[in-house]
């Protein structure tokens, strides 16, 4: 899989960014989010454990409130998929590969 060198926008899920960190190789080795709603964040961790990734939830307090956030890393046979959030957006974006 490579280590991660790039990062970049993936697409939004019920209003939550998505972030990927992808590898030498152009593929989404990481997906992570945050997200004040904690049942997005369940849902969309959910929803990438079903398809093979290894989903780590957290929360975190910051500047006083409480937020939710994920981090998903291919855990599959192979290559992760090519569109990891393919069916779940809710609002189609393109991938970002720009260095934010």
């Amino acid at each position: 899989m490579g280590i991660a060198i790039e990062e970049c926008k993936l697409g939004k899920v019920d209003g939550v960014l998505i972030y990927a960190r992808r590898n030498q190789a152009g593929e989404a080795a990481v997906l992570d989010a945050i997200d004040l709603d904690r049942s997005r964040i369940r849902a969309i961790a959910e929803a990438l454990a079903n398809r093979g990734y290894g989903v780590m939830r957290q929360t975190k307090v910051r500047a006083g409130k409480v937020r939710y956030l994920f981090q998903a890393r291919w855990a599959g046979d192979g290559p992760p998929p090519r569109d990891p959030l393919a069916g779940l957006r809710s609002e189609l974006t393109m991938p970002d590969t720009s260095k934010e």
